[in-house]
């Protein structure tokens, strides 16, 4: 999708060539999911204040398995705690076990896996990850072997599962605060691009998808005008609107998070709508999206963070007078007033909107 001019920068990093990436092909062969699925992440739209809610991308059902591990090492070491943040990860052994199989093997998989376990129980296993000799390469590796696989006849469910394996290990060192600026710093997050240009439905690579955007978006949950600034200068606004235009339900949902994320950022908000192009890009997929959602199947999440996109736009003066033009006539009405009954914060985004724009006219 073609953003317009006036960009950022003209040597754009989001769209360069990755050394052994094919050109995205379209839907292929069908393949069967294990019924787990990839160890996907949580919690990467958890609430950041009580207007606004994200969902949570992906399934934990590999989670457990290595509890008595864990209760062996808590009784061997009395001053380990196993509850979250009272405890540093280097204190358990399996930490340090697995990290070492990680980068040196040769139970490489086995340790992406169990290691993505213990990111939620250690607070600061995202310092040790991007601290320890090898270990950050050894994940970029794992995600570069796979570009040469970016077909749907190639990629394989267990390599899939492996990869996002990877990626949850990436969104762990992206969301801690003090690896955030560093991660961002070494441009990592351009590796991720390869797998958000793919177009496949197969659900090897909607997991592929889904992943690699809850690592965008655990970047841009704490509201950085540096992390909106970095990636300005990629092609993430034309690639999350793809997605939302054509993927799942959840991929959907976490791609207008950082949408929306984008223009609750001064520069983010001047970026879209500098240009008639990018404001109608945007505008044209909220749009698709608002037609296809129907009473008989709730929006979900999806709506909430519609109306949130809108809203913002409107404090553009600019896109408020065009707003008045193009702005659904679903959310003028009431098709979606049972739908908004119980969402007090969307209700009050929707009808300030509404004001905002009769204001306009007025």
């Amino acid at each position: 999708m073609n953003m317009g001019g006036g960009g950022p920068s003209t040597n754009n990093p989001g769209s360069m060539s990755m050394p052994g990436v094919p050109t995205p092909m379209g839907p292929g062969m069908n393949q069967q999911i294990p019924s787990g699925g990839p160890m996907l992440m949580g919690n990467t739209l958890n609430n950041n204040n009580s207007n606004e809610n994200g969902e949570n991308n992906g399934n934990n059902g590999n989670n457990g398995g290595n509890g008595g591990n864990d209760a062996n090492a808590t009784r061997n070491n009395p001053n380990m705690v196993n509850n979250r943040g009272a405890v540093h990860a280097l204190d358990d052994p399996n930490v340090y076990h697995w990290i070492c199989q990680l980068t040196y093997g040769p139970q490489k998989e086995q340790a992406l896996l169990e290691l993505g376990r213990k990111r939620e129980q250690f607070d600061d296993l995202a310092v040790v990850l991007w601290s320890s000799f090898g270990v950050m390469t050894s994940l970029l590796n794992e995600i570069i072997s796979v570009y040469p696989m970016l077909q749907p006849q190639m990629l394989s469910n267990n390599l899939s599962n492996r990869v996002c394996n990877a990626l949850v290990l990436l969104q762990c060192v992206a969301s801690h605060p003090e690896t955030k600026n560093l991660f961002l710093q070494a441009h990592i997050p351009l590796f991720l691009f390869p797998f958000l240009n793919t177009t496949s439905r197969q659900r090897t690579f909607e997991y592929l998808r889904l992943t690699s955007l809850g690592v965008i978006g655990a970047l841009v949950k704490n509201d950085s005008q540096d992390v909106i600034t970095f990636l300005l200068r990629t092609d993430i606004v034309p690639l999350c609107l793809r997605i939302m235009e054509s993927s799942s339900e959840l991929s959907k949902t976490v791609a207008i998070f950082i949408l929306q994320k984008i223009l609750l950022d001064d520069v983010g908000l001047q970026y879209i709508c500098a240009t008639l192009e990018r404001f109608y890009a945007v505008t044209n997929v909220l749009k698709d999206m608002v037609e296809h959602l129907t009473v008989s199947t709730p929006p979900g999440r999806l709506l909430k963070h519609i109306i949130r996109c809108y809203l913002r736009l409107s404090d553009d003066l600019e896109a408020r007078r065009l707003l008045k033009i193009v702005l659904p006539a679903k959310l003028r009405d009431n098709t979606f007033t049972e739908v908004l009954r119980d969402d007090v914060g969307s209700k009050r985004c929707l009808a300030q909107l509404l004001l905002t724009l009769n204001e306009e006219t007025s």
